[in-house]
């Protein structure tokens, strides 16, 4: 290869600047202007005259023909060099674009119409640093061409650039047999072509003079005369206006070809090439037996050979995975969504009978369940036999979910749907997939190992989703995904779905496939990389008739070529093909983080419910199971609880609402999707509640009674000292066995009726408390409301607030107040001396923070251009000082990192105003100390923070209740949680087990903002240093160290330990709501701690989000009371469970039996002993989690049985009747 010429630092003229991506220009070609454009040098302006993205000829949307760009320009009289008197020996013309569409066409450049060369852009892709779009191929190129300044004399000039088919000089497209219809509404997105991000035409040194030729071995064999041929590639350099070669001879091991080029011509002939590349493929025989490279030599007419080694590529096998994506929402209402998926069953059956090697793999088990539901016997028995015999393979998840927001329980009820095809018809459920979400919990390799699945398949989207690292999971894809708990899943991580459409182009062509399998095999073709079989998964895109595609191209493509072979696989079919491999595949260890989980902040009184839900299930099925053993003739609503765990997991399903929402923030679609989801939660909400009530209704007609009374319920596996909050009339008094019960009065309301918090002693495990509200001598009126009639307690009353000292001591704490704000500046826990607070944080605790700026061009609806519905993007990389990317600007001035990481764009100039506050006060409680302040904030009319220090705990309380206006900005608010540490240490936990971000976070995880089951824990110093656990009841995302900024960080490294609960946010381009508001009430709780104890920690943040439940016997409820069957207080299931052990109760889905879910806490591998209980005769069996029998568990003459568990483990047992 020649030595690049050097370039002096002044271009003779510059169209856009390098690095600062396709934003500098116009963003769309011109609708007027064809496929040619002209463009003046000195009178265009880029920014309004210059397209960003240029179509190829493998463009459908582009009319299958190449775009030519004129660019007119002048050279002066006189052009110095370097300060140099002499005019240059030549010029360098340096393109400077992304391969972002596609296959990435060739440049066909003439200059003055006299002079013609092609030229392959050499696309680089060495990490996602610089990647623009969703394939695996993608990449960028710096194109560069070299000139004569002969060539270039003093006067006007013309540069004609035209994109080319491979070594094409025109703007010819495929052959018309290929041109097949394309998809208008995609437009360029699944098209061919380049995106635009500098040319420039710089005075060098003179152009090479002589040419120069390379060999390398391509991925493809073809078959002649009975024997495979593997395609070889030529690639010869011209030297500028110098004469060309007109034959090579290529020897490779023992075989010679002799290969006429191209005839070049002279310049004014038609055709003619004088400079630029030329590429051969031709076929080979195989030329070596043991793979291994051999030298291979290249001579140009009767000059020197050029010398390199050749190594074959591998015979590849590329299983292409028919799938539709499943948004429900998104492209249109669920309904209608639904009914699509349900459409293309019997879409993929059809093709399947003309096709018997068509397969398709369903992308959630709930469509197979919704066409069961809407389809006769007949249609019904045809999809079930179709799954059955493997032509259709079922997602074994329900829908798609973010694994950032469901909880333990919703993973495995996530599966039930597929668990009952499995059980019902007899459908093979082979694997788990997750489509679209950019990043996965640690936790999901042991939770499908308890659900008896050995492979699952990450399908990723990048879109606002991807750092610089992303790369790294997909080119070591598959592997072993090892998790928390360390069990192993074969995994394969896709870069997106709708891989054949992004990387061949959509319709489909020979020439574009050829384009696109060699770049993609390319970067397998690896000694450390074991497979010889390749996923490519996706032919449609979200929510798309699967009759909307090209499903004759496999046919196509293995009739021209004999490798690498396509075939049409489902997901579990390409896992087993790489499954004989797993003792040989890398083992991954790692959680991906939570990108795409920032969508919880756009729908935040949403996500509280969805939170509450959480918390309320798992206690519903507790209570109704367990009461139903002891109560004659009751059975709990298995039925009702499974459909409310359905409906609880679109909470956390990743689609929030229309895809157009942000852009259109007034239509009525947007509107409607998000109620959908929204009432789908609220309904497993109000399922949770019933389901409880009547549990406690059930409990409350067999438990003993004086009269009217509170009951109060454990649905936990331990005994429970804690409180509740009731609403009781005035003169009501709780007693407890020791008389009556303490309680802080919350609010009073109209006529007397008050809201009380009150402290319940001890309640046994699974079990519960009945509290007299009557008192020895006390009367009852008519409903249950209760009269004082002689009895010497009083009731509490509503204390009131005193104004805030300079400094506040309690029991535990001593606290110090911010001069200008009033809230807690400093904060000392007394018993160590440690200060828990960061004296110089700018911020207080449990300050609300309000953060306005970022792009908002789509959220005022006036998005336009081929980027107004992408959804993925990628990262702007480091182009040095460069002021146009690194001086924030606000979101007027266009986009900003905040909306993605690519194209490149300026860090936004975002305005943090913390609320506006002042102290109401503090005042003594029955139990500590409650501080109080309101204020505001811009579109946060109304805010108010509490803080509760209890004298016999170091937990500190922190309530905060806001009202929100909805309004189209870009904007977030934050609580902020200033911790002190130097250094710290955070974990934050998934469903099961703790995630070190530092250490414990795979290559393109997420770290800017992350999410917490119950809770974080911020240590000084490393895990063993003193510091604070963290728990968040409403809310799951927080950031560490600032608010989020758009810097898609590829570390760890907060500047502090402060924590921010990341309430609201309205960052997205779409797929979520353009504005919300309403009332929001958000409950904290942090405790020092003296290092990370995981178990503890766990417990601490299941203290805040699940608690004891009551409720009110009235005197309608019961008319009889006094002894009953059940005391006044005790357990309905004795588990006797170890210390750092949790365990949850329900009903077996058959309810002959109780289903318990055991869980280590610790980190440590445990073998623990339980005793069978009592009611429960039968086996012992060991089961996966959704209630398969694995085994019998032998019990021991005590009726105890053993029971093995993993560090962060979960095992399963069916307790049969």
């Amino acid at each position: 290869m020649h030595k690049t010429p050097t370039a002096s630092p002044t271009p003779l003229w510059s169209i856009g600047t390098p690095g600062r991506g396709p934003h500098q220009f116009s963003g769309a070609w011109s609708a007027t202007g064809g496929n040619a454009l002209t463009f003046e040098v000195g009178v265009d302006e880029p920014a309004s005259d210059w397209p960003a993205f240029h179509p190829g000829p493998l463009d459908a949307h582009g009319g299958w023909r190449g775009h030519r760009i004129d660019i007119d320009f002048t050279v002066p009289e006189a052009t110095a060099a370097e300060g140099n008197e002499r005019p240059p020996a030549g010029y360098l013309l340096e393109l400077f674009l992304f391969a972002s569409h596609g296959p990435c066409p060739d440049l066909a450049i003439e200059l003055d119409g006299r002079h013609r060369g092609g030229f392959r852009p050499k696309v680089v892709r060495e990490d996602r640093a610089e990647v623009w779009g969703q394939s695996l191929i993608n990449g960028h190129a710096r194109v560069e061409v070299p000139l004569p300044a002969a060539w270039l004399a003093p006067g006007s000039h013309r540069l004609s650039i035209t994109t080319a088919v491979p070594d094409g000089l025109d703007d010819q497209g495929p052959p018309a047999e290929e041109r097949r219809p394309y998809h208008e509404q995609y437009g360029h997105w699944f098209g061919s072509g380049l995106t635009w991000d500098c040319l420039r035409l710089t005075p060098s040194e003179a152009p090479p003079t002589a040419p120069t030729a390379e060999l390398r071995a391509t991925p493809f064999y073809v078959a002649e005369n009975g024997a495979s041929h593997e395609l070889l590639e030529l690639a010869v350099t011209l030297a500028p206006g110098r004469p060309a070669p007109g034959a090579a001879e290529v020897r490779v091991g023992p075989h010679i070809r002799h290969l006429p080029l191209p005839a070049v011509g002279t310049p004014d002939e038609p055709g003619a090439r004088d400079f630029g590349q030329l590429h051969l493929r031709f076929p080979v025989p195989e030329f070596t037996q043991d793979g291994g490279s051999v030298p291979a030599e290249v001579r140009l007419d009767d000059g020197d050979p050029f010398i390199n080694e050749v190594a074959p590529a591998r015979k590849w096998t590329l299983h292409l995975v028919p799938h539709v994506h499943l948004d429900i929402g998104f492209t249109d209402y669920q309904g209608k969504v639904i009914e699509l998926h349900n459409r293309n069953l019997d879409r993929a059956l059809a093709i399947n009978e003309r096709d018997p090697d068509f397969a398709y793999s369903v992308d959630g088990a709930v469509v197979v369940s919704e066409y069961l539901a809407s389809r006769n016997t007949e249609r019904a028995g045809r999809v079930l036999a179709a799954l059955r015999d493997g032509r259709l393979a079922v997602n074994a998840f329900h829908s798609l979910f973010l694994s950032g927001l469901a909880s333990l329980e919703e993973c495995y009820r996530a599966a039930t749907t597929a668990a009952r095809l499995r059980a019902e018809h007899d459908v093979p459920v082979r694997h788990a997939n997750l489509t679209d979400v950019p990043s996965y919990s640690a936790a999901l390799p042991g939770i499908l190992a308890e659900l008896g699945l050995d492979g699952f398949v990450g399908i990723m989207n990048h879109g606002r989703g991807s750092n610089a690292d992303s790369d790294l999971l997909h080119l070591t894809s598959p592997f072993l995904w090892e998790g928390t708990d360390g069990t192993r899943v074969l995994t394969h991580f896709a870069d997106s779905y709708s891989q054949l459409r992004f990387m061949a182009a959509d319709p489909q062509t020979l020439a574009g496939g050829a384009q696109a399998f060699d770049r993609y095999l390319a970067r397998y073709e690896r000694p450390d990389y074991l497979p010889h079989d390749l996923a490519l998964i996706g032919t449609h895109a979200d929510n798309e008739d699967l009759d909307d595609g090209d499903h004759g191209f496999v046919e196509r493509w293995n009739a021209a070529y004999e490798w690498p072979k396509l075939v049409v696989s489902t997901l579990p079919d390409y896992l087993d093909a790489v499954r004989p491999l797993a003792d040989r595949l890398p083992v991954h260890r790692g959680d991906g983080g939570s990108y795409w989980e920032d969508g919880a902040g756009t729908a935040a009184t949403l996500t509280a419910e969805h939170r509450t839900t959480q918390a309320l299930l798992p206690a519903a099925e507790a209570l109704s199971a367990l009461v139903a053993r002891v109560g004659q003739g009751l059975a709990p609503r298995v039925e009702s609880l499974d459909a409310a765990w359905d409906n609880a997991l679109y909470g956390a399903e990743h689609t929030f609402t229309w895809s157009h929402a942000n852009a259109h923030p007034e239509g009525e679609q947007g509107h409607d999707q998000l109620d959908w989801k929204r009432t789908r939660v609220h309904q497993a909400h109000r399922a949770a509640l019933d389901e409880i009530r009547r549990a406690l209704s059930q409990l409350g007609d067999l438990v003993s009674t004086q009269g009217p009374s509170l009951l109060v319920g454990n649905p936990g596996p331990r005994a429970t000292a804690g409180e509740v909050v009731v609403e009781l009339p005035r003169d009501t008094v709780v007693f407890g066995p020791e008389g009556p019960l303490p309680a802080e009065v919350l609010a009073t309301h109209s006529r007397g009726l008050r809201r009380l918090r009150l402290s319940v002693p001890e309640v046994p495990a699974f079990g519960w408390r009945v509290l007299s509200l009557t008192g020895p001598t006390a009367e009852v009126g008519p409903g249950g409301a209760q009269q004082a009639a002689g009895e010497a307690s009083l009731p509490a009353v509503e204390e009131p607030f005193e104004a805030l000292p300079e400094r506040l001591d309690t029991p535990r704490w001593q606290l110090t107040f911010d001069q200008q704000t009033g809230l807690v500046r400093g904060l000392t826990h007394l018993a160590t001396g440690r200060s828990v607070l960061d004296a110089d944080s700018d911020w207080q605790l449990g300050q609300l923070l309000y953060a306005a700026d970022g792009p908002d061009h789509l959220t005022r609806g006036d998005a336009e251009g081929p980027y107004a519905h992408d959804h993925g993007h990628d990262h702007v990389h480091d182009h040095g000082r460069d002021p146009a990317l690194t001086t924030p600007r606000p979101t007027a001035a266009g986009p900003t990192t905040l909306g993605d990481r690519m194209p490149p764009a300026p860090p936004p100039a975002l305005a943090v105003t913390p609320a506006t506050t002042r102290a109401v006060g503090v005042r003594r409680t029955h139990d500590g100390h409650r501080l109080r302040w309101v204020g505001s904030a811009p579109s946060v009319p109304s805010v108010t923070l509490e803080i509760l220090l209890r004298d016999e705990d170091d937990r500190v309380e922190v309530t905060v209740s806001l009202e929100k206006e909805a309004v189209l900005a870009k904007e977030s608010v934050y609580v902020a949680f200033p911790f002190a540490a130097e250094r710290p240490t955070v974990h934050y936990d998934r469903q099961q087990g703790w995630i070190n971000p530092a250490v414990d976070h795979t290559p393109g995880a997420c770290y800017e903002w992350l999410t917490t089951q119950y809770g974080v824990a911020v240590t000084d110093g490393g895990p063993n240093g003193p510091g604070v656990v963290w728990s968040s009841a409403d809310v799951p995302l927080f950031a560490v160290g600032d608010i989020v900024r758009g810097t898609w960080p590829t570390r760890f490294e907060p500047a502090s330990g402060t924590l921010l609960s990341w309430v609201m946010n309205n960052y997205w381009p779409t797929n979520t709501p353009p504005s919300q508001g309403g009332s929001l009430t958000l409950r904290y709780a942090f405790t020092p701690v003296s290092g990370f104890d995981p178990a503890q920690a766990t417990a601490f943040g299941q203290g805040l989000r699940h608690g004891l439940l009551a409720s009110e016997i009235t005197r309608l409820d019961r008319h009889a009371h006094g002894p009953a069957q059940l005391p006044t207080t005790g357990t309905l299931l004795d588990l006797s469970l170890p210390d750092g052990i949790h365990a949850t109760v329900a009903a077996a889905r058959t309810r002959e039996g109780l289903l318990l879910r055991v869980q280590e806490l610790t980190g440590q591998e445990r073998e623990i002993t339980l005793p069978r209980p009592t009611g429960t005769t039968g086996a012992v069996l060991r089961c996966t989690a959704d209630e398969r029998p694995l085994e019998t568990l032998p019990l021991t003459e005590n009726g105890e049985f053993t029971l093995p568990l993993r560090p962060f483990g979960v095992a399963t047992v069916l307790l049969t009747s």
